[in-house]
């Protein structure tokens, strides 16, 4: 509504972004588009361009209900202001409401017109009226904006034929299928007709009042009867004869002799659409002969119910241009008859829809048939065992509709799936797996009241979103669902606190495009009851999803995320296959590694050439993946928003903090530092590299890092941390902030290539006094490796001193600005120092009292090279 709003005032395109950004951010949040609110931003721009204006509002409101208009941006109509609002209901030929339940419904109205009794038949309005509203939907819908008004008006008009026709006990079922029959009829064509159908159905709804219906049935409907036979249909008068509408319904009330079929055929032959069934459902089956609609050319739908007849020989096998087939409830009377000869079923060639309710019609899925498919879009089976028939239809579906049906494989280009058990299933069951694994075009499905379903595949399909609400309902059984290569993917609802799921064991998402689908295997040896998530998201909001129901399992969940669009990392793969996932990976991260040149100041110096020892090599970062892993890298999307803590939802930063064990960042474009605040309780492990515009790693606020061994980079409270290895984050400023008197475990110290770094320890905004006077303690630090980090004035920042005492070794290359190096112990081993003469020269003492003195370190080893570079090809002599 406000999207229209903003159109029709033609407000700036900002304002459409916003509105654009809210709709994605309320499809990766599951909000359905009935729900959703509206946006006070946009109000208020609105507000601000009518507030000072007149203005008139046409509000056609099409439902029933009253609506704030307030509440979109409208200013307040008043009688003080020249504003007026002309706001309509439903419309002409619909709704039962009363007209002074309406009027009370309007809050404030100062004129309340409505017309008191029409005469439709009488003034002609029908018509005129329904032209108005074709050339009003075409205008909305820009699927129809080259369409005939006049064929809209034609699908209004075979709406209200099924509205006054059919029979009540099929009324809602058949009718419900309007837009199938009007584009199977010819009425829409071309290449959007299922687009445009789709969308007609949506406003074509007829609803009238008991006497106008009455009214309209027998002004404009032919009914005749004849041996309890009751055929109906528009009058051929109907318009002043400019107009001929073929469609036809018939009822009996008992079985249809043979004459009177042949009279109906004689007179019905230029039928179009044929509608036959009995007046009521416990009435006998209509028996039809062979032939029956042989040389009706002009049929094209055709809807049979409670019908018997010849399935070897169908009645209609002779009608070469039907494009809807529906039969209910009809049976066959040979059964066991060998089928007619293929050549008779050349009608198949044209067929688009085929519906099967309750009907067992296994010869037109025998593998002779299949190939006379070739332009079938949409299945509907309902009731009926067919396992077996799908591997016959060639990929060709586009639409299937099962009820009750076990083992089922689907062809690849549906578009809808529909799998309603309809009855409870008994506990003896067994369980099934429903694979849509390559169906590119489904875009919903709904699955329900299956209890023994425990395995979904919905790979390579077009889900935006999976609602475990509304869409697959009653699947108490599922223990395994597949997403691999749903790039359209935006959430997944799965109800309060994932209950809709309890027994999910293996959640597998890869919304990376793809060709083909890892084969996917389950670990059978997996404890039962523990939830394992493997997901490849592209776009970071989609971890939202996630984490409703990882958070239902706080103990009992194992996950691999990776956040990336790259298309080198493994594809996500079952348990079965995780292990060897997991060991190519580290492979791969390890040879990456190794690949790396350092880049610093001598880069193009050979050390080996001027004699120099060379530095200890950059320790390997960590490969092993623990069981709750969290990958960040280049090529995803929203990371900045998601990792923001300050969220009212739970996005990925309550995974990386609250879940993680292990966490990986590394090629990332963008400044956004980890969440802070407390939580971070589990992670063991984390490494960050190759992230050149990160400048803080860790808020100030981080803490709770009681598990933590190795940083890669990085910092927390830190009682566990061993190593702490940083590289190549050339605006990173600081590391860690200090808010405690020792780091008791860390043992190595490695940062390289940090450019703007100026210290790596800071004292947080908290901490206690005794350490700006007795410094924070390193017992077990014994290596500290500086490299290239020209902006480095000293470890620890100058409000507090580090103190190492078991320091063994310090190699320092390229740090300029150096003033200060830790104090060590006065009556221990020497510490070994690799280190630049005009950088030692600089370096500023405490004293031999205060632990910090240059005869407390072994003699230095320097360089043999100058800071600045020699020119190329220079002889030395």
């Amino acid at each position: 509504m406000q999207r229209a709003i903003a159109v029709e005032l033609k407000l700036d395109d900002s304002v459409i972004e916003i509105i654009d950004k809210t709709d994605e951010e309320d499809d990766f949040t599951g909000v359905d588009e009935g729900s959703r609110s509206e946006i006070l931003s946009v109000a208020e721009v609105i507000d601000q361009v009518l507030r000072d204006h007149k203005f008139m509002v046409a509000f056609h409101n099409g439902s029933g209900d009253y609506i704030d208009l307030g509440s979109f941006g409208f200013p307040q109509i008043t009688l003080f202001r020249s504003n007026l609002i002309l706001w309509t209901f439903r419309k002409r030929f619909q709704g039962r409401e009363r007209y002074s339940e309406i009027k009370d419904k309007v809050k404030n109205t100062h004129l309340f017109v409505y017309e008191k009794y029409h005469n439709i038949t009488r003034d002609n309005i029908l018509f005129p009226v329904l032209q108005k509203e074709a050339a009003a939907i075409a205008a909305h819908y820009p699927c129809m904006r080259e369409i005939d008004p006049e064929r809209i008006v034609h699908c209004c008009l075979y709406g209200l034929f099924l509205y006054l026709c059919l029979p009540k006990h099929l009324e809602n079922e058949w009718a419900a299928r309007a837009s199938v029959y009007w584009m199977c009829d010819g009425i829409i064509q071309g290449d959007q007709a299922w687009e445009i159908s789709a969308a007609l159905s949506k406003e074509i709804k007829w609803d009238l009042q008991p006497s106008l219906q009455d009214e309209v049935r027998q002004e404009f409907i032919e009914s005749s009867s004849k041996n309890s036979v009751s055929i109906q249909r528009f009058k051929n008068r109907y318009f002043d004869g400019q107009k001929f509408y073929p469609w036809i319904t018939i009822t009996a009330s008992h079985n249809i002799n043979p004459e009177t079929l042949q009279d109906i055929r004689s007179k019905n032959a230029e039928a179009s659409s044929y509608f036959l069934a009995p007046e009521r459902p416990s009435d006998i089956t209509l028996v039809l002969s062979d032939g029956l609609f042989d040389q009706w050319n002009n049929l094209q739908v055709l809807q049979l119910s409670y019908c018997d007849f010849r399935f070897a020989s169908p009645p209609f096998i002779g009608c070469q241009n039907l494009r809807f087939i529906g039969l209910d409830q009809c049976k066959d009377k040979e059964e066991g008859c060998k089928q007619s000869d293929l050549r008779k079923w050349q009608f198949l060639h044209s067929l688009l829809v085929l519906d099967l309710i309750d009907t067992i019609w296994y010869q037109v899925f025998s593998e002779d048939m299949a190939d006379l498919f070739v332009n079938l879009r949409e299945l509907n089976i309902v009731g009926v065992y067919c396992s077996h028939i799908w591997g016959q239809l060639h990929n060709k579906i586009e639409y299937v509709d099962l009820s009750r049906k076990r083992n089922i494989k689907l062809p690849s280009t549906l578009r809808f799936f529909r799998l309603d058990n309809r009855q409870p299933t008994p506990q003896s069951t067994p369980g099934i797996e429903l694979s849509l694994k390559g169906c590119m075009g489904l875009e919903s499905l709904f699955l329900s009241r299956i209890s023994n379903l425990t395995e979904l595949d919905l790979s390579g399909t077009a889900i935006r979103i999976l609602d475990f609400t509304a869409m697959v309902v009653e699947v108490s059984g599922l223990k395994r669902l597949f997403l691999l290569g749903c790039e359209q993917l935006c959430a997944i609802k799965w109800g309060k606190s994932g209950s809709t799921v309890r027994d999910l064991e293996l959640l597998c998402i890869d919304t990376r495009p793809r060709i083909k689908y890892p084969q996917l295997f389950v670990d059978k040896n997996k404890s039962p009851g523990r939830l394992s998530v493997h997901a490849v998201i592209v776009d970071a909001r989609i971890a939202r999803s996630l984490c409703a129901l990882i958070k239902k399992t706080s103990y009992h969940v194992d996950m691999n995320i990776h956040v990336t669009s790259s298309t080198v990392y493994s594809e996500v793969q079952s348990e079965g296959t995780y292990k060897d996932s997991i060991s190519q990976l580290s492979d791969h991260v390890n040879m990456q590694q190794q690949d790396l040149i350092s880049a610093g100041q001598y880069h193009d110096v050979q050390l080996s050439m001027v004699g120099d020892v060379p530095m200890q090599s950059f320790p390997l970062p960590p490969t092993i993946m623990l069981s709750c892993h969290i990958e960040i890298a280049q090529g995803s999307h929203n990371i900045e928003s998601e990792l923001d803590d300050d969220s009212p939802i739970p996005t990925l930063a309550h995974l990386v903090k609250r879940k993680a064990e292990s966490l990986h960042v590394h090629d990332l474009s963008t400044i956004t530092p980890l969440p802070g605040g407390e939580g971070w309780c589990y992670l063991k492990w984390c490494r960050i590299e190759r992230c050149p515009k990160i400048e803080i790693v860790f808020p100030k606020d981080a803490w709770g890092f009681y598990s933590l061994e190795t940083v890669w980079v990085y910092r927390g409270a830190f009682q566990n941390l061993q190593h702490l290895h940083l590289r190549s984050c050339p605006r990173l400023q600081v590391v860690l902030p200090v808010w405690f008197s020792s780091f008791p475990d860390l043992k190595t110290l490695h940062v390289i290539h940090c450019s703007n770094l100026h210290n790596i320890f800071v004292l947080d905004e908290y901490y206690p006094g005794q350490i700006t006077v007795k410094g924070v303690a390193f017992p077990k630090l014994t290596t500290i490796h500086l490299h290239d980090l020209p902006m480095l004035r000293q470890i620890c920042n100058a409000e507090f001193k580090m103190v190492a005492p078991a320091l063994e070794t310090i190699k320092i290359r390229g740090c300029w600005g150096l003033r200060r190096l830790p104090a060590v112990a006065a009556d221990g081993p020497k510490p070994a120092v690799e280190i630049e003469k005009d950088v030692w020269d600089a370096l500023e003492w405490d004293g031999v009292e205060a632990s910090h003195h240059p005869s407390l370190f072994q003699a230095p080893v320097h360089s043999r090279y100058y800071r600045k570079k020699l020119p190329r090809g220079s002889v030395l002599r």
